[in-house]
């Protein structure tokens, strides 16, 4: 499996650009996305998302994540480090009230779009084979 996240890594790399976070609109919109479902998925396996301990897909997921946003940042850790910590804190915030429905809204809108975008990436690890 790490493999597969590897070669699909390598072959965003390939098309990402030379310098540091200069990328355009489309590859920034991956990038968020993808820091988004890492803590997403950080945040559901440290849960307790991954109720097989034998398929632990939370952690998983959120590794795939990882590997297209550290391509697109070009490799820029300290800068996926700081994106990672302010979508945490977008999550904290939104736990601070659990019954508002809103913020409910937008947990469940936030799980369908990484759900959404993991066959994505899916689907590019799949073509990078």
């Amino acid at each position: 499996m790490k493999y597969t996240i590897l070669a699909a890594a390598l072959l965003l790399g390939a098309a990402a650009p030379a310098a540091a976070m200069t990328i355009d609109a489309d590859e920034r919109e991956l990038y968020d996305d993808s820091v988004q479902c890492m803590a997403f998925y950080g945040i559901m396996a440290g849960l307790g998302g991954d109720k097989d301990p034998e398929d632990p897909k939370a952690a998983a997921s959120g590794t795939k994540f990882l590997a297209v946003a550290t391509v697109l940042a070009d490799e820029d850790k300290d800068q996926i480090q700081a994106d990672l910590n302010k979508q945490i804190a977008m999550f904290g915030k939104l736990a601070e009230q659990p019954d508002n429905p809103a913020n409910l809204e937008r947990l469940r809108e936030i799980k369908d779009s990484c759900e959404f975008m993991e066959t994505l990436v899916d689907a590019m690890i799949a073509g990078s084979s």
